[in-house]
Formats: C-alpha cells, sequence, structure tokens
C-alpha cells in the first residue's frame, strides 16, 4: 500500500500541486524555497488532519474535540495545528489570504490497484481554522476506512525528522504519547534516547543488533563496528544516558559526544527501525528533511543502499539538494520542483531524454542535467554520468538515444545507463579503438569499457556479418555489443506488424481518431508489400549494389586499420570481387523470405505507416512522431526485435 497522489490546493507555496509519489521512496530536490519542505509541511498537515479526524471518529471522547458542526467539521485554534509549525495564523494559506481554502488530498492504493480517496479542506473562521472531511459523511467515512485498511482506526504510521546538529544534555524518560507528540511537532532529536531505549528492549533483540550493523555500515563501510548501550532503566531512573564506542579499541563516551553527522544518521536510522518494528500499521509515513546534511559524500552513498530495505510497508519522503547523494539514487526515486505554485510533478524516471542539436556527438545529456544545472553544476558533469553509471550505451545517432532511453524505462531496468553519441556506423569503425584506449584508463569500480556496451543498425550488413561481428568485436576489442535486426532502429517498428497496428491504434487515440488493430494490422500488410514492390527495382539496380559494396570495403579497410597489427582481421575476409557477389546474394535472401525491414529505411517505415493512414486523413513523421509512438509502447506492443535490451 502507499499513497500514489497527493494533491495540495492554496497551501503556502503552493496554488495548485499535484505529485504522483513513487510507491516506495520519494526523494525531492531543487533550489532552496523551490517547495521541498512545504511538500512535506503539507503531508504533515495532511496526516495531522486524518489522526483528528480519526479520533472523533473513533471515539466521541477525544481530547482533540474543539467545537463542533454538523457530522464532518471540527474548528481548532492556531496552537492545535502542530504540524506545519507557523507562527502566524494566516501563514498557512497561499499567499497569507484568509480567504484561501486549503484542500489536502491524498489517494492510497493497494497491490491490487485498489483505492481511497481522503481529503481535506481548511479554511478561516474568525480564529480558529475550520477543518472538513471532504467526499464522506462521518458515518460513510468509518465504513469506507474500516473496509480499506485492516488495522483501524490508526492504519498510517507517521514520523518526521529534520535536520539535528546536537542532542541535548540531559533527557528525561518519558510515556510513549509524549514521545509520538514530540515527534509529531518536530523536535524528534529531543527524545532520541528515548527512542532509542525502545528499540535497545525491544523483545526481538535481533533489531538492535541488525541497527548497529546498518550503522557500522553506513558510517565505516562495516570496517568498524559501532556499539551503542545503556544502563539505564525506565523503572529506577528519571534520566536515559547512552555509550558509545567505535571499535574495539575506543573508549566508551557519551552519545551526545558524537558529531552531528554520526548523529544524523542515528537519528534516520532510529526513524526507519522504529517504524518498521511496529507491525500494527498497514503502512508508515517516513518524511526526512534533509537528512545527508552535514554527512559525507561516501556515506550519502552508503545510507542510501540501506534507505531501500525498509520499503515494505514503508513510503519513504526525503529532501536534499545535495549533488551525491542525488546520483546516487535510483532516477526514478527523483522529483525536482521547479518554484513553481502550480503544475504536476512526477519522478524524473518518467521523464524523456530531450532532442539536441542535429549531428550531435558526444556523452548525451541526461534527464539530471537541469537538476544539476540549476544547482549550479557545470556541464563537464555529464561526463561523472557515464562515470557513475552502471552501464555506458554506445549508439550511432542522439535519436538512438532518445528510444533506446524511453525503452529502458518502460521495462523498468534496475540500472543506470549513459549514452555516448557516435555519429554513424562509420564513426563506430573508425573510433571504438580510441575510444577502448581512453576509457579503459577511466575507472570507477569498474572502467569505463567495462561498462560500456555497443548498439549498432545493420544498415547493408548481411545474415551473416551480423551474426558473426558481435562476436568479433568482443573478442578484438572486448566489448559487448548488439546489431539490430533490422535497417534502422526504426524500421524495428516493421518486424511485427500484429503489434505495430495496436501502437498505432494508441497512437491515434491520441490524435482523436479511433482505428482498430484489427484494421489497421490489414492496411500495414498491404502498405508493407507494396513499397517492397516499389523498391525491389531499386534493391536490383548495379548502382545500389555498388553503393552497399563500397560501404563493406569501407569497414573492410577500417578495421584493418583498427587491428593494425593483424594480417587477417577475421572478418569480412572476401575480396571485391567477393563482396559484390556477397551483396546480391544478401538482396535475393531478403526478397526470398520477404524480410524487407532488413532493407528498409527509416523514410521507408514512414511510408508504409502513411500508407496504412490513408483512412484517416492524418500523416506521420519518423522526424517528430517515432519517439511519440516509442513513449506509447508497453509490454503488450514491446517488439521482440528490442528483447536485447533486457540482457544489457
Amino acid at each position: 500500500m502507499h499513497i500514489s497522489e497527493f494533491h495540495v490546493v492554496n497551501f503556502k507555496l503552493f496554488k495548485d500541486v499535484k505529485v504522483l509519489f513513487h510507491p516506495e521512496l520519494c526523494i525531492f530536490t531543487g533550489v532552496n524555497n523551490s517547495g521541498k519542505t512545504t511538500l512535506l509541511d503539507a503531508l504533515a498537515l495532511w496526516h495531522e488532519c486524518l489522526t483528528k479526524y480519526v479520533n472523533l471518529s473513533f471515539n466521541p471522547d477525544s481530547p482533540y474535540f474543539y467545537g463542533k458542526v454538523g457530522n464532518s467539521q471540527r474548528y481548532y485554534p492556531l496552537e492545535q495545528i502542530s504540524s506545519v509549525r507557523c507562527p502566524n495564523f494566516e501563514d498557512i494559506f497561499y499567499q497569507r489570504d484568509r480567504q484561501n481554502h486549503i484542500i489536502l488530498k491524498a489517494i492510497f492504493e493497494k497491490d491490487d490497484k485498489s483505492k481511497i480517496e481522503i481529503s481535506f479542506s481548511i479554511s478561516e473562521s474568525g480564529a480558529t481554522y475550520r477543518l472538513e472531511l471532504l467526499g464522506f459523511s462521518k458515518m460513510g467515512f468509518v465504513s469506507h476506512f474500516e473496509a480499506f485498511f485492516k488495522t483501524t482506526p490508526n492504519p498510517i504510521g507517521f514520523s518526521y525528522a529534520s535536520q539535528i546538529t546536537s542532542l541535548q544534555q540531559v533527557e528525561a524518560f518519558a510515556t510513549q504519547p509524549q514521545i509520538n507528540e514530540i515527534i509529531f511537532n518536530r523536535s524528534s532529536a529531543s527524545v532520541l534516547r528515548n527512542r532509542l531505549y525502545a528499540l535497545y528492549r525491544h523483545p526481538d533483540v535481533d533489531i538492535f543488533q541488525q541497527f548497529l550493523v546498518d550503522l557500522s555500515f553506513i558510517l565505516f563501510n562495516s570496517q568498524q563496528r559501532v556499539e551503542i548501550y545503556t544502563r539505564s532503566d525506565i523503572q529506577r531512573d528519571t534520566r536515559i544516558v547512552f555509550y558509545v564506542k567505535i571499535g574495539h579499541k575506543d573508549v566508551e563516551k557519551d552519545i551526545a559526544l558524537l558529531g552531528s553527522g554520526t548523529l544524523q544518521i542515528i537519528e534516520i536510522l532510529v526513524n526507519l527501525y522504529s517504524a518498521s518494528s511496529s507491525s500494527n500499521r498497514d503502512i508508515n509515513l517516513i518524511l526526512l528533511d534533509e537528512p545527508d546534511s552535514y554527512v559525507h559524500r561516501d556515506i550519502q552513498n552508503r545510507l542510501m543502499q540501506v534507505l531501500t530495505k525498509f520499503i515494505k510497508n514503508n513510503q519513504l519522503f526525503l529532501t536534499t539538494h545535495n549533488e551525491s547523494l542525488i546520483r546516487s539514487a535510483d532516477i526514478s526515486n527523483l522529483f525536482h520542483m521547479e518554484l513553481k505554485p502550480a503544475g504536476v510533478y512526477k519522478s524524473l524516471g518518467s521523464h524523456h531524454l530531450q532532442k539536441i542539436r542535429p549531428r550531435f556527438k558526444g556523452i548525451y545529456p541526461n534527464t539530471l542535467k537541469p537538476v544539476m544545472s540549476e544547482l549550479g553544476s557545470t556541464n563537464g558533469l555529464d561526463f561523472i554520468n557515464a562515470i557513475e553509471a552502471d552501464v555506458l550505451l554506445f549508439v550511432e545517432g542522439e535519436d538512438d538515444a532518445r528510444t533506446y532511453d524511453a525503452l529502458l524505462k518502460i521495462q523498468s531496468r534496475p540500472k543506470k545507463y549513459a549514452f555516448w553519441v557516435l555519429g554513424g556506423i562509420s564513426q563506430v569503425f573508425k573510433n571504438l579503438a580510441h575510444y577502448k584506449t581512453v576509457f579503459s584508463e577511466i575507472k570507477n569500480e569498474k572502467t569505463l569499457w567495462e561498462k560500456s556496451v555497443l548498439i549498432m543498425d545493420r544498415d547493408f550488413l548481411s545474415d551473416q556479418l551480423v551474426a558473426t561481428l558481435p562476436t568479433f568485436l568482443q573478442g578484438e576489442l572486448d566489448i559487448k555489443n548488439f546489431v539490430t535486426n533490422a535497417y534502422t532502429l526504426e524500421s524495428t517498428l516493421l518486424t511485427d506488424l500484429n503489434r505495430l497496428s495496436r501502437l498505432l491504434s494508441n497512437w491515434l487515440k491520441y490524435q482523436g481518431e479511433e482505428v482498430e488493430p484489427d484494421v489497421l494490422v490489414l492496411r500495414l500488410e498491404e502498405a508493407y508489400q507494396k513499397c517492397a514492390a516499389s523498391k525491389a527495382v531499386d534493391w536490383q539496380q548495379d548502382k545500389f549494389i555498388e553503393h552497399t559494396a563500397h560501404a563493406y570495403k569501407d569497414i573492410r579497410e577500417k578495421l584493418k586499420e583498427i587491428l593494425k597489427k593483424k594480417s587477417n582481421p577475421g572478418f569480412i575476409r572476401e575480396n571485391d570481387i567477393q563482396i559484390q557477389t556477397l551483396v546480391r546474394s544478401h538482396l535475393k535472401q531478403v526478397q526470398l523470405d520477404g524480410a524487407y525491414y532488413k532493407l528498409m529505411d527509416k523514410e521507408d517505415v514512414e511510408a508504409v505507416i502513411n500508407e496504412a493512414l490513408t483512412l484517416t486523413g492524418l500523416t506521420f513523421s519518423i522526424e517528430t512522431n517515432f519517439i511519440e509512438l516509442i513513449h506509447l509502447v508497453d509490454k503488450s506492443t514491446w517488439m521482440s526485435a528490442w528483447d536485447f535490451l533486457l540482457t544489457i
């Protein structure tokens, strides 16, 4: 279960903002005052509204009761709305205008896709806030709430950890209700020892030991063991004292003597472990405001690894503008706040690479570029994207980079990818050996070359060469590589006309046209055969054969240059006359097999699709509409020609 969508209207910086959350971890980044903390405040206020209303609905004698109008409205003075910490009554309203009505809406979604929407309105009423539940009567709310959640009346755990610089000198034992209230009021650091004590005395002794294991990993990469312990006892003492030792040679010291960075990590872990050790919640919402403050870069990377362990029954929200933490996070968890009062925010993982200048070569700027630029980073950091990526993909053109990026996101590949645009197949064979020389010397755990993958269009290559080229390049240049089975990347659309018909049908819906796939597939088959027939004459011309043979010879010579000291490169061994025979044989076999996509270029793809679309009056541009089509691909319209991406 998770919050799938959160809608904020007329609250602080936000006029009308909707956020589509990641189900497990949401990391909000942006410049100062861009709305990161405001979003956490809105979540905290929504939860406070829910808590107050649940207490009133399930317990009429709740101490939160303050005034009564009807079944769904309650009134609260400023001091009883504690989650947003505003000094003045009007501070919570957009533009500080009391006439604005705040609306906070959260949509919860289960694994079975069932949902419940819980919305609250907050408005001014004299010197009090009027809180109103939207969409339900009191009894209707209780019945729906109990039907959706299992652990009513309090199924949603909540904690909010802010930055911590030091611990207070003395901390008295507190009751659990007191601790909960202090956490709710954003002063969790003042009861850190109390929360540590709860973990230390937890019935499951393994919980605190695992807490120490994770702490040692984050702080010291498990090279030193952190020990934390107490001799205090709630049955006899009024205050808590915790001691810490780092490594077996260290002397014990009070935990308050630890540095701010270490205390910050302890604060975060206590929140995570306290939530996870509680079994009486459907879900825990854990809010961490700039948890990376005062923390070293390597520690931030290990912190991100530990955070991902706590996704079961937890939804984590954290803010940051730290470049290192951003780079160490999965892009699907990142949300970039943009100083705008209205709009929809989605994770950067749902964004696509943007088209840049024609004939671009080099490392392709990824979707983090606008974020890094806004945070003050320079274009040179694009190269860091390649160094820190799991895979560096060499592709021929910038359209290939955008397309493969979209396809990899459709399959939710759990890796970070960077793209290096070579500038055409001729550049592949001309420069690949040079890239190997340079990239084999650049290392971050692995060298850049060790995590490089080459993807090429087959262009004019015969089936025989397509089958042998990957093995040859792997052996000679030590690079994993793939050759598409169609003439160009765009031509892969023609490898499965049934799936293309469904994909086109979906695209047409976005253009306001309804055409069934069954109709489109027949028209595509006719257009495909018609295009092949018109091209057959060209394919048999001596001029076309000579042009193709020249391309073979060019590859042969470039490979000889790459492998300078090898008299027999083992690839394209044919002489000039034999190459012409090879080309003629390839053209003949393609036409016998009806596999025309092996010879059709992207202009042919455009012609086939437009011929099929004549019944609609719409036209399809391969330059602008192809990427639109790719963005509509799902698993039902995934082409088997792209399956090689699943192995990268």
